[in-house]
């Protein structure tokens, strides 16, 4: 006699429920699993989620590494800087963002692809052994500068990153490998990665294959779905203006409709109580991405989930200079919790290039900004669209357009995007776990050097008693309304440095 599939399963779920090893770990939680007896009883899956690296594990992590040259030389002369580096050396492991390509543009083969309104960001190959150097184990790469210099671009960044043992994760030739995490083997533990990028140019993102259709390299993309929301006066005015532009019935402000939605300038709007940027998020993307973090803790002892992201709750109170805002986005807070249910120890957010809040989840933390920790003003060369792109800006600000020099872009344009303290005003964050758990998480500031000559600034230096006061007390200030407290305490050779005990805040 034959038995089906189905009941022979029954049979088999039903003798383990009754035997000597349906134990109580087997029962343990995991809201994957439907029956707990259809696995081993001694090797339960809730058992592969659990955060597994040795007492004591630090992790050292740090925001946007835009670092175009070798820079580890420097500590010999700047005791400060080198004060930074002894803390991203002295932990178990350390994360920062990799936010460049990494070629040598002697032998390059590709080619650059200037984003609208972006830098094509460029590195010498050395810098990959020299961030190992400094100290870094982990990086993402999953970000808007991943494909500046195309496909070629974003596999000579993985030749060298991988020839200096830098462990990256975000970027590859398929959306598997793309999602996928990747893996560090610390003394504590094996440490995954798991990179994410909600802010990216259109078409780097990586895609499956559909049907007849080849899948496309690139990175690990979370799409949005963006809509602006007005107060009803101001909806009025836009549906007035589209019908003055386009006519009652044609055209982008034909898609209004009697739910107070609009498209208007390839943007949608839509009426509520008070002016805000909603974000959508793509189910399937999250789905996998969700996966790929699930699949990440199943095979390490602690996992870190990155995300680079651009996009700001609300406009409104951004800063006039960097546009961008201090609270994170509603997507944001949804998607780092949902990564840390589904297994993340820690998710950190890049992008803002300056520093956000930082809130604890079941015993989890969550880093809204980690500002910037490396920001090269040096970038050559600069591709000739780039140039296009700002021709205007380069008319107006020079008397010999045509003389001026890349340096001489890079002064002008970040003077109207990146000027002022903040994008040079940041922390390394220090996380300690012990049996699983976070303890304490330790702030220390630095400084970037905001004026000084381009060879000098961009370096994390240990902030001075007046400036780590100024960066602490704003990252309290931010941290404060999601029930973070933040301790500033006298430290040696940091003068002050911020101080989060876990057990206050849960």
């Amino acid at each position: 006699m034959r038995i089906s599939v189905s009941v022979r399963n029954l049979l088999v779920a039903t003798c383990l429920a009754f035997s000597p090893l349906a134990t109580t770990a087997q029962r343990l939680s995991d809201p994957e699993i439907t029956d707990p007896v259809l696995f081993d009883a001694n090797r339960p899956l809730s058992n592969e989620l659990h955060t597994s690296v040795l007492d004591g594990f630090t992790l050292a992590a740090v925001g946007d590494c835009i670092i175009s040259r070798p820079l580890s030389h420097y500590a010999a002369r700047e005791p400060k800087f080198a004060e930074s580096l002894n803390i991203l050396k002295s932990a178990d492991a350390t994360y920062g963002n990799l936010e460049t390509s990494l070629i040598d543009i002697r032998t390059f083969k590709g080619f650059p692809y200037t984003g609208v309104d972006d830098v094509p960001l460029l590195s010498e190959p050395g810098v990959a052994a020299d961030l190992v150097t400094m100290g870094f184990k982990l990086m993402s790469r999953a970000n808007n500068h991943s494909l500046d210099w195309g496909l070629e671009g974003m596999r000579e960044t993985t030749y060298w990153t991988s020839k200096a043992g830098l462990v990256t994760a975000g970027v590859g030739e398929t959306q598997g490998l793309a999602r996928a995490a990747q893996y560090f083997e610390s003394s504590k533990g094996r440490i995954g990665i798991v990179s994410i990028a909600s802010t990216y140019r259109a078409t780097s993102d990586a895609l499956p294959e559909r049907g007849a259709a080849p899948g496309r390299p690139g990175l690990n993309a979370l799409s949005l779905k963006k809509t602006v929301v007005v107060p009803a006066n101001v909806m009025q005015e836009l549906q007035k203006l589209a019908k003055d532009m386009y006519g009652p019935s044609s055209g982008p402000g034909k898609n209004t409709d009697q739910q107070g939605k609009l498209t208007l300038f390839d943007t949608k709007f839509e009426s509520g109580p008070i002016r805000k940027i909603k974000y959508e998020i793509n189910d399937n993307e999250q789905s996998g991405i969700l996966k790929a973090v699930r699949q990440g803790k199943q095979h390490s002892d602690f996992l870190l989930v990155t995300l680079h992201s651009h996009e700001p709750a609300d406009r409104t109170r951004s800063d006039p200079k960097t546009d961008f805002d201090d609270t994170p986005a509603d997507f944001v807070h949804e998607l780092a919790k949902a990564a840390i249910d589904s297994g993340a120890d820690a998710f950190l957010t890049t992008g803002i290039h300056h520093l956000g809040p930082i809130e604890i989840y079941k015993g989890r933390p969550i880093f809204y900004g980690l500002g910037d920790f490396f920001w090269s003003d040096i970038q050559e060369p600069m591709p000739a669209d780039f140039y296009a792109q700002y021709r205007e800006s380069i008319q107006a600000a020079f008397k010999k357009p045509e003389r001026a020099t890349d340096a001489d872009i890079a002064g002008a344009l970040n003077s109207q995007y990146f000027a002022g303290d903040l994008p040079f005003e940041s922390v390394i964050t220090q996380s300690r776990f012990e049996h699983g758990r976070l303890t304490m998480i330790r702030l220390y500031a630095v400084d970037l050097g905001y004026g000084m000559k381009l060879t000098e600034s961009g370096i994390p230096r240990a902030a001075s008693a007046e400036k780590a006061q100024t960066i602490l007390n704003r990252m309290q200030r931010l941290s404060e309304p999601y029930g973070t407290r933040i301790d500033i305490e006298p430290e040696k050779d940091w003068h002050y440095v911020g101080v989060i005990r876990v057990n206050e805040n849960l």
